[in-house]
């Protein structure tokens, strides 16, 4: 199961199924696997807990990720399709820009708070390092 839905979409984006595509299922699973290796390169270096040999996407709070989820769909994939006629391409690439710079500071946002994940006895807040405290070099 995807991160998000069509119904999150329609939440995020009224209006989304009114340009003649009526569902976005396959996208939200391509953004889930994106999303998954998106926090595997921002979250793993950043903690302690969970290793990268370790890490299943499937043991992550899902209800924690849904807004990145669904701004991945809108920004890369959704927003995309429907910039095919010129006279509303820069309209609708201009809408997916900002839908990526979403995902970007939520991504950013869930992990300085920390991931919810289940790494055996239950789902527990894993704390993140800040970057610039996960980025320094020791000797």
């Amino acid at each position: 199961m995807a991160f998000s839905s069509d119904a999150d979409l329609m939440a995020m984006q009224p209006g989304i199924f009114e340009y003649g595509i009526s569902s976005f299922a396959d996208d939200h699973l391509v953004a889930e696997g994106e999303l998954s290796r998106d926090i595997q390169i921002l979250w793993i270096p950043r903690q302690h807990e969970v290793t990268l040999d370790l890490f299943d996407r499937y043991q992550l709070d899902d209800s924690q990720w849904k807004r990145a989820a669904c701004c991945r769909v809108l920004g890369w994939h959704a927003l995309p399709r429907l910039a095919v006629s010129a006279d509303a391409s820069a309209f609708w690439n201009a809408m997916a820009e900002d839908y990526r710079e979403m995902y970007r500071l939520e991504i950013d946002a869930v992990i300085s708070v920390g991931v919810w994940y289940d790494s055996g006895s239950g789902l527990a807040r894993v704390p993140s390092t800040r970057l610039s405290e996960s980025s320094r070099v020791w000797r």
